[in-house]
């Protein structure tokens, strides 16, 4: 085979000089039937050297059978686990092969190109496919990137798609996943492909077969749809959900979306795949083709038995939540979803967080300790369980204030703060304010002010006068009271 440049050389020889091919030949030292091939070509593209017959492998040979098993075994292993080139020519080395490392590498080449594999184009009967699969992307939270761990669901018939996104991958978040899904989409599928999730699949068994997870067949029962699982490794049997993600990824990510929770996160998403889908001429046939959601939504929570420590707290994984001092010691129910923890007990929701995402951190609700600081007031302005930045700022100038003045003033400012459970917030403040302003300092007179500017703002509204003449007129008769005149003068039976 010659190269383009000596091509060109043979052409401007031949066309332009009128040199013989003969001349040619001796000039340039190929072949006369090789310049006559090329220079009877129609198209001058660079020259290919075509392959008649395969390649012999002389040292090679012997080997190859063994090369091509553990090509065949890696199709079971997880991609990041198959043997490279260089980890096959070491085993090879090892067997006696005398050959260099190109020699292998290079049938290696030929091997994959040869299983590569043909895709046939599919189409879905709107309603019944889904796939499911998590993607990652970064966004910035209150400032800070962050990742986030995606949802995503995709129905096959038209290619729409819905998704919400995560702190975590865990089976509370897979559940709220499905249901967000459903609940936004009106129905369900009449089949889903997953991939081999741990949330899903305990166990992989031989074939197509899975040892599933309970909750996850509880799931499936619940919305009654059929689940298929793809062969290990082999992600592009749910191409079409993999696909999406990179497309979420790639429109809804890029930029960063700047955000302060991952609820206003999910509230982006959401509008954003709405306008995505308005554009999606089979996205509202393939709704109406779904199976009718359950009337009853599935229970998608983790439950978890704990014990309330001393300090009137629970610990759900790394992180601590408050419950009210009156449970210290007691065995309690923790629920825990993607987005809330509730505490129970004995059938009673005794406390609820949002729940925490990071790791080793506390959450708690002032109000749980209330009862335990009126009898340890004096501990209030150390504790962490009051946390000034949690009120407004007039509380904690109205704490000083009263400590200045009354050495109980903490066992006061207590009880002010245990009428948040009778009243809202925004009035006692307004009281405390009002309080400030007149130096009012005290309990009672927190709530004699509270108890005012809640009367004054329950005025009474004069009635319309188009209502007083819709009221028809209605006449007493006074009584006949001359009767008892009578008992005046010492009556007279």
């Amino acid at each position: 085979m010659i190269k383009m440049a000596q091509l060109e050389d043979i052409r401007k020889m031949y066309f332009m000089e009128d040199l013989s091919i003969r001349e040619i030949s001796r000039r340039t030292g190929i072949h006369r039937d090789t310049i006559s091939k090329y220079l009877s070509l129609e198209e001058t593209k660079p020259p290919k050297y075509k392959l008649t017959k395969e390649r012999n492998h002389p040292v090679l040979g012997p080997y190859i059978p063994m090369i091509r098993q553990i090509i065949e075994d890696d199709k079971q292993r997880h991609r990041k686990q198959r043997h490279t080139g260089t980890k096959i020519f070491g085993i090879l080395r090892q067997e006696g092969f005398s050959g260099g490392y190109n020699t292998v590498s290079d049938f290696l080449r030929q091997e994959y190109r040869k299983q590569k594999e043909a895709f046939l184009p599919l189409e879905f009967e709107l309603g019944t496919y889904a796939e499911v699969d998590w993607t990652e992307a970064y966004f910035y939270l209150n400032g800070k990137e962050t990742k986030a761990h995606i949802f995503v669901m995709k129905l096959r018939g038209s290619g729409g798609f819905y998704v919400r996104a995560y702190p975590f991958e865990k089976q509370e978040a897979f559940f709220d996943g499905h249901i967000k899904c459903f609940e936004f989409m009106k129905g369900v599928p009449y089949k889903i492909a997953y991939d081999n999730l741990k949330t899903a699949v305990k166990k992989v068994l031989q074939g197509s077969n899975r040892e599933e997870q309970e909750q996850f067949i509880s799931l499936r029962t619940h919305y009654l749809y059929e689940s298929t699982f793809c062969r290990p490794a082999r992600g592009n049997e749910k191409g079409g959900v993999e696909n999406a993600g990179k497309e979420v990824v790639r429109r809804f990510f890029v930029p960063y979306p700047d955000v302060n929770s991952f609820e206003e996160l999910n509230h982006y998403l959401h509008n954003e795949c709405i306008k995505l889908l308005e554009k999606n001429s089979k996205w509202e046939a393939e709704k109406s083709a779904l199976r009718p959601l359950p009337t009853v939504r599935f229970d998608g929570a983790r439950y978890k038995e704990a014990k309330v420590n001393r300090y009137s707290m629970i610990q759900f994984e790394t992180n601590r939540y408050s419950v009210p001092t009156s449970y210290v010691g007691e065995k309690v129910t923790v629920r825990a979803t993607a987005e809330e923890i509730k505490i129970i007990s004995k059938g009673s929701t005794i406390a609820e967080h949002f729940r925490i995402h990071g790791r080793n951190k506390d959450s708690i609700i002032l109000d749980h300790y209330l009862e335990l600081l009126l009898f340890k007031s004096r501990a209030l302005g150390n504790t962490k369980v009051y946390n000034p930045q949690t009120l407004p700022p007039i509380y904690e100038q109205y704490r000083r204030c009263l400590l200045a003045r009354n050495p109980r003033g903490n066992r006061e400012f207590v009880k002010i703060l245990m009428l948040h459970r009778d009243y809202h917030p925004s009035q006692v403040t307004e009281a405390i304010e009002i309080a400030m302003e007149y130096n009012v300092y005290g309990y009672d007179g927190v709530l004699n002010i509270l108890g005012q500017t809640l009367v004054l703002s329950h005025k009474a509204d004069p009635i319309n006068k188009d209502k007083l003449q819709s009221i028809p007129e209605v006449i007493v008769t006074p009584p006949n009271l001359d009767k008892y005149s009578i008992l005046m003068t010492g009556g007279d039976h």
